[in-house]
């Protein structure tokens, strides 16, 4: 028998080999052979880097950012062609919001569609440098004991927003923007209105110049002295400021000026129609109201310009108030104040008034829109003074008012006026303009009758007795 060999098999397999295989068996591996960037390092504002490098066997390469952050980090993420053996590519990085140096880390991949190799590079972030307040200082930093308007300059570095903050506590008023605003441009300046003081001491108002960079923030303290006011007679608390001479017009009635009757659900007194009027003042004895009265009873007596008008919201008033505590104790209490509608009322707290005490107010145009008001109690030389306040209205009426306020808890109501004695007596009454076109003699008619009415006016006033319900005239 014969012996075949077929040789031909192995040869056959040897070039049944795909081409594709045996390119891959031959094709090298990438690698990534150097990176790095330029500069490797920025400064805390950010900035753009050169990210470079040298490949070999890679047809594409690519960024991959492999750190996270809070500032933005901005670069291509698309694949590039490498064949030539090189990568360049740029990268924009933010600010460093935070106080520590960051690192950002990239992975530059080269691949020739079969496999990839990378390479770390870092890029270092350098810490925000501390926000900080060079100087500070207020323009003038003292003064008077009526007080008035100081300017604060301050300088700052590496900030952002700058912010005023009141450190000291006190009674007398300080008014100044409490948001925080844009100082990148190294400067910060503001107002800041300071009350009168009211106390018989030099007084401190602090402050602190706040500048904040986002990551941290540093504050520089400064002061503004108020010099001391007036001692009082009795209890130290003091004039805050001088109420001016004034030429006033009394209303009182005369043949072609009779006063007209009207009625009122919460007022009771006289009002003088016909300004423009810059000056209205009063005197009044506060009235006694009866112990463990209802706790929504109320009384208020006050001097006011432009409360008559009611297609105008303007009003300005000042006087006192007297109503039951609502603690059960059957106390009363007697409360001082002064408002600018619509803003609420203000309590003058460091005022003490009692019953049978004889109080003036006096409310003044200083100049423009800028008014001032005074609440003087006769009895125990205590007196008050706003700052400069800003009033828009006519001043087309002046009022000498018993009232029974509009009180707002839940819902707005006007309140039952409560019980007093003895009669309200208003003197001293008068203001400065022309005089009244018109009188309004104002009766209280809460509920079946009249609660208040107002006595004939004269050249020394008028009173105004409670009257509980009786019939209405």
């Amino acid at each position: 028998m014969a012996l075949f060999i077929v040789a031909t098999a192995s040869i056959g397999l040897a070039q049944s080999v795909p081409a594709w295989a045996a390119s891959a068996i031959a094709r090298p591996t990438p690698s990534v052979v150097s990176a790095g960037t330029s500069p490797s390092e920025v400064g805390a504002g950010g900035g753009v880097v050169t990210l470079s490098g040298t490949v070999a066997h890679a047809s594409t390469c690519q960024l991959q950012l492999l750190s996270a952050q809070s500032f933005p980090v901005v670069y291509s993420h698309n694949a590039r062609s490498c064949i030539g053996g090189t990568f360049s590519a740029q990268v924009t990085i933010g600010p460093n919001p935070t106080a520590v140096t960051r690192t950002v880390a990239f992975a530059l991949v080269a691949s020739n569609g079969m496999t990839s190799a990378s390479a770390l590079v870092r890029v270092q972030l350098v810490a925000a440098p501390p926000a900080t307040v060079t100087q500070v200082n207020a323009s003038s930093s003292e003064l008077g004991p009526r007080g008035g308007v100081v300017t604060v300059s301050g300088t700052v570095a590496h900030a952002t927003t700058c912010q005023l903050q009141l450190l000291s506590a006190q009674s007398f008023p300080v008014v100044y923007s409490h948001n925080a605003r844009s100082c990148t441009g190294g400067t910060f300046s503001a107002q800041v209105t300071i009350g009168p003081n009211p106390t018989a001491v030099t007084r401190t108002v602090a402050f602190a110049l706040v500048a904040s960079n986002g990551s941290a923030s540093t504050k520089s303290d400064f002061r503004v002295m108020l010099s001391a006011g007036a001692a009082s007679n009795t209890t130290g608390t003091v004039t805050a400021g001088a109420v001016p001479a004034t030429t006033t017009t009394q209303p009182v009635p005369s043949a072609s000026l009779p006063a007209t009757a009207s009625q009122s659900s919460n007022w009771a007194g006289y009002a003088a129609v016909g300004g423009p009027y810059t000056v209205a003042k009063g005197t009044f004895t506060v009235p006694s109201l009866s112990a463990g009265g209802f706790y929504r009873e109320q009384a208020s007596e006050w001097v006011g310009l432009d409360g008559l008008n009611t297609n105008d919201s303007s009003l300005v008033q000042a006087g006192v108030e007297e109503y039951p505590n609502p603690d059960g104790s059957g106390t009363v209490s007697i409360e001082p104040w002064w408002e600018i509608l619509p803003a609420p009322p203000n309590d003058i707290s460091i005022m003490s008034v009692s019953a049978g005490d004889e109080v003036t107010v006096t409310i003044w145009k200083v100049s423009g829109t800028t008014w001032e008001i005074n609440l003087t109690d006769n009895t125990t030389g205590q007196a008050y003074t706003t700052p400069p306040e800003q009033y828009t209205g006519p001043g087309s009426s002046a009022e000498w008012v018993v009232e029974a306020a509009t009180e707002c808890t839940f819902r707005c109501h006007t309140a039952v006026l409560a019980p007093y004695s003895p009669p309200v007596a208003f003197s001293g009454i008068g203001m400065t303009g022309p005089n009244p076109t018109s009188l309004q003699e104002i009766t209280m008619v809460q509920g079946p009758g009249s609660v208040a009415v107002p006595s004939a006016i004269a050249s020394d006033g008028f009173t105004v007795a409670y009257t509980g319900n009786t019939t209405a005239f």
